[in-house]
């Protein structure tokens, strides 16, 4: 291939990898607020079968403890998709100006389906 078919091939691929990217963060994003609101709904009608001062701290102990691991999560995931892309978007740019050193193809669709399955 030559030196513009090289470009547009990596032109092509990042925005695949920017596009996938984008993707996956607006899924991550949409699954904390439903956890959100489902945790908040939960958390509410607990709220009513609480009848004494260390019963609400506990519960709010709760709360707050849901509240930190889901967004520990939410958080770790999207890092993971970051890494990834960023490690493809290496590959991508490696095999568009040394086509010799790069023997593995940037299948974004791949990507994808291990982003999803983590």
């Amino acid at each position: 291939m030559s030196i513009l078919e090289n470009q547009m091939n990596l032109g092509r691929e990042i925005f695949k990898i920017n596009t996938h990217v984008a993707r996956r963060m607006t899924e991550i994003a949409g699954e904390g607020f439903k956890a959100y609101f489902e945790t908040n709904q939960e958390f509410a009608k607990r709220l009513s079968e609480v009848r004494d001062v260390s019963s609400f701290v506990e519960l709010q102990r709760d709360y707050g403890q849901t509240l930190y691991n889901g967004v520990s999560e939410r958080l770790q995931t999207r890092g993971e998709v970051i890494k990834e892309a960023v490690e493809r978007g290496g590959v991508a740019v490696r095999s568009a100006f040394n086509p010799a050193d790069v023997d593995v193809d940037v299948d974004v669709e791949v990507v994808a389906e291990e982003a999803v399955a983590a």
